[in-house]
Order: C-alpha cells, then structure tokens, then sequence
C-alpha cells in the first residue's frame, strides 16, 4: 500500500465521485479507478459499493477511511517537522562553552537565537577546552564556544570575539589614575587568577603576557570562576585580568583598564565536526555573526 492510495482513497470517500476526487487530485479519473482498485485487491476487501448512478462506502470503506485519515494527519506531521529540522527551525543543539562566554556574551545571542528560532530544544555545558573539543568528536556536543585558535582535524571552526587583555581594579587602586596600563606597572601587584588545574585558556594568556614583560604573576588567591575572580577584586584582595566582554554589567566598585601586552589577543571561536548534518548549528552561528557587531559595541561603549 502507499501513501497516495490512501489520498485517493479519501479524495473517493468524501466525494463519493470518481470524477470529482480526480479533479480534485489533479489527475485522470483512471488513476483513481486503478489505485482503488489495486487498493482493495491488496487489502482484500470492497472498499465501495458501485452502481451506475452512486457510489457508497462499505463498512471496511468507513473503517478505512477513519484510519486513512489518521495515518495522511501523521504523514504531514512528519513531513512538516523533518522539513523544520532540515531548515534548522526544529530540533536539538547542544553546546558547550568556557566560563567567561558567560559573562557579556552568550546572554544576548542566546536570547537572539531563541527568539529567532523558539522550537529548537538547547542544552548548555560549561566546559573547559579540551573537553569540549574530546565532546564534539564523541558527538555529546554539537557546537563549541572555546578559545581558538581549533586545529584538530576532524573539527571546523570561526572566530567570534577576539580580546587584548584588560585589568579589572579595586576602585580605589592607585593604578585607575591611568587611562591604560603597561604589563611592566603590574609586576608588584597581587594576582587572582585561576588555578592552572582549570585548564584555562585564558590563564595561559595572562601567563604569556607577564613572561613577555619580565615577571612571573604574585597569585594570593586562585578561583575557578571569573565572576568569583572579580567579586575578590571588588573586596580588594588584589587585581585580575579579563577579556574586554566580562566587563560588562560588572559592579561600578571596579574600575577596568586597557593593558599593553606583547601577547597575542584572546580569542573564542565556534567549533563544530568537520561534515556535521545538524543545521541548527548552521543557524547559531549565523545568528552569531548578524549579532557580533552590535555585542562589540555595546561591550565596548
């Protein structure tokens, strides 16, 4: 049996016309004879009741036009959800992240991307690089917010922001006099950083741009997290350094400056499986990119 026996099985039942169901169908009035025909041979039984002037349903007919109905109601429900899907306007996505995509960056393309596209069900993990590139290729994550550059080579991937390093200090710290700093002026001050256990991307950064000026950092107090990290500053335990978006919406008890550094700029990059069928990842990063001139810019005013 197939599909467009049962639509012209109904086109009949509810017509009671063979001409009519074949107008309405778009086809001769000998298909629709045909297909009935090969229709009740296979399933073995009338279908309708035939005279020269009317046609009627038997009680098979009725019994299978209430189940026709159902399977043709199903058939579009599957046909209009995997063509959401293979828009990208349904489905799943999961995604991982760093923890300092959190502060400033992902709130506003999340709240975007779901606005955009309300039915795709999406799942978040904070994770540090190496998990989320070991995730991608177990397949447990489909898209990944990481800091680049991504070489692996089952992996694709774009830079979405990019950061020299900024200084977060307590308000009253002698160094906000400055509009921007040197590395060299933060030799002698007391560092919050996170542990090197963390894996941090960003800490390796820090590290670089403090060998490049001639000192190791004088770390007092390590925190996993860079919300922990600035709330320390803001306590006065000592200073820290970030990428310019997790000064946003920081407590006005820290001051933020620019720092000239040799090391390169941080960078976070989208990364995906090289060949990945899910197109929901196609429609995040889009939306990333529509949103990415508009995110710099209100970090950065």
């Amino acid at each position: 049996m197939e599909i467009r026996q049962f639509r012209y099985f109904v086109a009949v039942a509810e017509e009671l016309h063979f001409g009519r169901a074949a107008g309405r169908m778009n086809v001769v009035q000998a298909a629709i004879s045909q297909q009935i025909k090969r229709l009740e041979e296979e399933i073995g039984a009338e279908l309708f009741e035939r005279t020269s002037t009317d046609v009627r349903l038997t009680e098979a007919g009725r019994q299978m036009l209430r189940h026709c109905r159902l399977v043709l109601a199903q058939t579009e429900q599957i046909q209009r959800a995997v063509k959401l899907v293979g828009a990208g306007r349904k489905g799943r996505l999961n995604f991982g992240f760093v923890d300092n995509a959190i502060c400033g960056l992902l709130p506003p393309l999340v709240r975007a991307y779901r606005a955009r596209y309300p039915e795709i069900h999406m799942t978040f993990q904070t994770l540090d690089r190496n998990q989320q590139t070991d995730a991608l290729e177990a397949h447990r994550l489909d898209l990944a917010l990481l800091p680049g550059p991504v070489s692996e080579p089952n992996l694709e991937s774009e830079t979405f922001v990019s950061s020299a390093l900024i200084a977060a200090l307590p308000s009253d710290h002698d160094l906000t006099k400055y509009s921007s700093l040197r590395m060299e002026q933060l030799v002698n001050e007391p560092f919050l950083l996170s542990a090197p256990s963390t894996r941090s991307g960003f800490l390796e950064v820090i590290v670089a741009a403090c060998k490049s000026a001639g000192f190791a950092p004088r770390v007092v107090q390590e925190a996993p997290q860079m919300h922990t990290l600035l709330a320390l500053v803001q306590a006065g335990f000592g200073i820290t350094l970030i990428p310019y978006w997790v000064a946003r919406g920081s407590s006005p008890d820290i001051v933020f400056r620019p720092v000239v550094s040799a090391a390169e700029p941080y960078e976070l990059a989208f990364a995906w499986r090289r060949g990945a069928s899910n197109v929901a990842v196609d429609r995040f990063r889009e939306c990333a990119q529509r949103l990415a001139p508009e995110l710099r810019e209100s970090i950065t005013a």
